[in-house]
């Protein structure tokens, strides 16, 4: 599989720039890149509005990548400068505290903070980079503040998330199959009672990407949902019942 920085990054999803937060983290020993395209664990940080969170995030850079248009490269490290709109009540540290993230090497990066009330939604936040390559033997920086070019997300839910776990008496929606995706994806959702009930997908910015409304009968019901037009990434799929109640979940579209 083609290694680029662009793709690493987007997996990194919060790689952060030391010295906001002192706290330490662990990588898991767990986590690996058998395809060498690098990796991050978890890939998605979902927090809820007024709860406190600490997650540590394991991530392994790949060797080599592809930098805007310089082409092919044996990366040696790639050393995080700043996020670009990130919130004042999340804080973050590397480990090590350089945030340098060495090729094939397994690194870490702890993330807290305690997301006020008003602030649920999707948070777009851009990573600048300096990119080093490995030449005779060294490291040489051949890319300073490098814009990945793609915005990563902090998914902030409503208070309550992770108490109510989105479970309601008479709704509820299946896991989608296959998720990751290539082209189709099944989607569906549990009504007790007919009704009409939509279905939202928004990729990683809260741009709506699918829309589509359902008349359900009792039982299982299923969308008629393809994302063959859509690029690869992450999105969510809402459902929204006649209530208005909502159940959101990930979705990967990988090809």
């Amino acid at each position: 599989m083609k290694k680029t920085l662009l793709f690493f990054v987007a997996c990194m999803m919060f790689v952060f720039y030391a010295g906001v937060s002192f706290g330490q983290c662990t990588p898991d020993p767990l986590v690996t890149d058998p395809e060498g395209n690098g990796e991050m664990v978890p890939d998605t940080i979902e927090i809820g509005e007024n709860s406190a969170f600490n997650l540590t995030l394991t991530i392994i850079a790949p060797d080599t990548a592809s930098v805007g248009t310089m082409g092919h490269i044996n990366l040696h490290h790639i050393t995080v400068k700043s996020l670009q709109n990130k919130p004042a009540w999340l804080t973050y540290a590397c480990n090590p505290s350089t945030c340098e993230f060495i090729g094939t090497a397994s690194r870490c990066v702890l993330v807290s903070g305690t997301a006020p009330l008003g602030s649920a939604g999707f948070i777009a936040i851009d990573v600048i980079v300096d990119v080093y390559a490995t030449i005779l033997g060294a490291p040489v920086l051949v890319q300073s503040d490098y814009n990945s070019g793609m915005p990563l997300v902090v998914w902030v839910h409503p208070e309550g998330w992770g108490v109510t776990e989105q479970v309601y008496k008479g709704f509820g929606i299946m896991e989608a199959q296959p998720n990751p995706f290539s082209n189709t994806v099944k989607l569906g959702c549990y009504t007790e009672n007919p009704q009409n009930v939509s279905l939202k997908v928004v990729n990683m910015v809260g741009q709506e990407v699918y829309t589509e409304v359902l008349g359900t009968h009792s039982g299982d019901n299923f969308f008629q949902f393809n994302g063959n037009d859509l690029t690869n990434g992450i999105y969510f799929y809402s459902v929204i019942d006649a209530q208005n109640r909502v159940i959101t979940k990930k979705l990967i579209k990988s090809n």
